[in-house]
């Protein structure tokens, strides 16, 4: 057996070296680190990320990983069993809309903020959907949901400017990959800050919320056109009164409250109806939903949270839109005996019924700003 030269065995050396102070170092990280077992366990599904995972829970990624140990927040593997908080996002459900400025109402929402240059960006943690306000104290909105950035590159620019912050996660995506929100927002300025914020509805497409430093945001308009001030004066679109007899029927029916809205089934039609949280609305007749497979949707059920059966299951599972809008289900499907009162004025429909709790609620098309819009209310 030939010999190594002197010089190759103290390389040898050397590796083993470095190899065990890396396991000692390992070895000692291991030891001072303890998994919350208290928390109840989730076990890892084919396409998940450590970030998917904790979007669902409420939480951040690195709150996971030290909850687990693991060293390496981009490294999970199918089948892996990981603690995850004992409660899903919290999210009151919306109060409905109202047209009465003195009758709006508040509900909590788990967001995420980050200031820019010239505006600023909301994550919200139920629907992981991504907003942009563009402007200093007014200016306008725009929307990014889930399915628009998630398979984004991670922000591909470099290093801020100096005393400027590079945006980094759902932001940094929405940020990078965007070159006219750049344009519009400039740099970050400070840290993403995650808190609950208050979000009151107002009216028709009407609603604030409130930003870590206490002032009001006003938004206002339809969901493709909105803009939004700094502490605003609540000026409310007036519905077209309606002034035809309606027509009347008594029906069965099955409603669903969800983390961004709720579902309604209609016995007498077939109809889904899917009313969502910022006040716009969606109806699938039969035909666009009888024919699906039921509920495909295979992610685990979010501790907390009921995955949507029946008809109701079908239009969830099947169309991602309704699916990232509304959110999980908040309680089991219920069935209810209603009437809808619907009323048609020169091409233009509004149907009222009340849902289980006794809470009215009026859908079909309004005028807002000398135009219509697709809406629905609190009143009917």
């Amino acid at each position: 057996m030939s010999r190594l030269p002197a010089r190759r065995w103290l390389m040898v050396l050397a590796l083993i070296s470095v190899l065990s102070l890396s396991l000692a170092v390992s070895g000692s990280v291991g030891a001072q680190c303890t998994p919350r077992y208290d928390w109840p366990t989730y076990t890892v599904q084919p396409g998940d990320t450590l970030y998917r995972i904790a979007l669902r829970y409420g939480t951040d990624s690195t709150t996971l990983a030290v909850a687990n140990c693991l060293t390496d927040i981009n490294r999970i593997e199918v089948g892996q069993v990981l603690r995850v908080p004992p409660t899903g996002v919290v999210v009151t459900p919306a109060p409905l809309p109202t047209t009465a400025p003195t009758a709006g109402r508040g509900y909590n929402l788990n967001v995420t903020y980050q200031a820019f240059e010239r505006g600023f960006m909301l994550f919200r943690r139920d629907n992981a959907e991504i907003s942009v306000y563009s402007g200093s104290v007014s200016g306008s909105l725009r929307n990014f949901p889930v399915s628009s950035y998630t398979n984004l590159p991670d922000n591909p620019l470099g290093a801020a400017p100096a005393g400027l912050i590079r945006p980094i996660f759902g932001f940094g995506k929405v940020w990078g990959n965007y070159p006219d929100i750049q344009a519009a927002l400039g740099w970050a300025i400070s840290n993403e800050q995650g808190y609950i914020t208050t979000v009151t509805r107002y009216g028709i497409g009407v609603f604030d919320w409130v930003r870590p430093d206490t002032n009001r945001v006003l938004v206002s308009g339809p969901s493709n056109n909105r803009t939004w001030a700094l502490n605003g004066a609540v000026v409310l679109p007036t519905p077209i009164p309606p002034t035809a007899a309606p027509s009347v029927t008594t029906t069965q029916a099955s409603y669903q409250v969800y983390e961004g809205g709720f579902l309604i089934w209609e016995a007498n039609t077939g109809n889904v109806v899917a009313f969502y949280n910022d006040s716009s609305y969606r109806v699938f007749r039969a035909r666009d939903y009888v024919g699906l497979p039921d509920n495909p949707v295979l992610d685990p059920t979010p501790f907390g949270r009921v995955r949507p059966l029946f008809a109701l299951g079908k239009v969830w599972g099947n169309y991602s839109d309704v699916r990232i809008k509304l959110g999980w289900a908040l309680a089991p499907e219920q069935g209810w005996i209603t009437t809808f009162r619907t009323t048609s004025i020169a091409g233009t429909t509004s149907t009222c019924f009340a849902l289980p709790d006794g809470r009215q609620v009026a859908y079909g098309i309004f005028g807002i700003g000398g135009g219509t819009q697709m809406w629905y209310t609190g009143s009917c």
